[in-house]
C-alpha cells in the first residue's frame, strides 16, 4: 500500500510540473495590459525623437509625460520583468524591449507626427494613472507582440 501512495504522489507531481511551467510562460491580463502600456510608451519615445524636427515641442512633452507617469511606468516594467523572469530570464525582457523600439524605428504604421502628438497629449491627460494609460493604449489599438500565449481564464462557479 505504501508503494501505491508513493507512486500516486510521484505521478501527481510529474503532472503538476508541466501545468505550472505552462502557466508561468503564459501572459495574464495584467501582463498584457503592462505590455500594451510599455509598447505605447516606446512608440511615443521613438516618435518624439523622429518628430522633433517638425514639432519642437514633442520631445519636451514626452519628457514631461515620463516624469508625470514614472510610478505607473515603473509598475509596468516591474510586471514585464516578472513575466520574463518566469519565462526563463531577464535577457528575454531586454530583447523584448529592444524589439519594440526597433518595430517603431521607421514610424508607427498609419500614424504621423500629428497623430503621435495627439496620443501623447491624451497620455499626459491621464496624469500618471496606470489604468488610464492602459485604457488609452487599448483605445489607440496598441497590440504588443507577445512571446507566448495568453493564460486561460479560470472562472469560478457558484455552488
Amino acid at each position: 500500500m505504501g508503494n501505491f501512495i508513493k507512486s500516486t504522489l510521484a505521478a501527481a507531481v510529474l503532472l503538476a510540473v508541466p501545468l505550472n511551467a505552462a502557466h508561468a510562460a503564459c501572459w495574464t491580463e495584467t501582463a498584457i495590459s503592462a505590455a500594451k502600456v510599455r509598447d505605447m510608451e516606446t512608440m511615443l519615445m521613438v516618435s518624439a525623437l523622429r518628430c522633433r524636427a517638425s514639432d519642437p515641442g514633442i520631445l519636451p512633452a514626452y519628457n514631461n509625460f515620463v516624469r508625470a507617469s514614472r510610478v505607473a511606468l515603473t509598475q509596468v516594467n516591474d510586471t514585464l520583468r516578472r513575466q520574463f523572469a518566469d519565462q526563463g530570464g531577464l535577457n528575454g525582457y531586454d530583447r523584448y524591449v529592444t524589439s519594440i523600439a526597433n518595430r517603431y524605428g521607421a514610424g508607427a504604421e498609419g500614424l504621423n507626427c500629428d497623430d503621435m502628438s495627439s496620443i501623447l497629449a491624451a497620455a499626459q491627460a491621464e496624469r500618471g494613472s496606470l489604468a488610464g494609460l492602459a485604457r488609452l493604449a487599448t483605445a489607440a489599438n496598441v497590440e504588443p507582440v507577445l512571446t507566448g500565449s495568453r493564460c486561460a481564464l479560470v472562472v469560478a462557479s457558484r455552488r
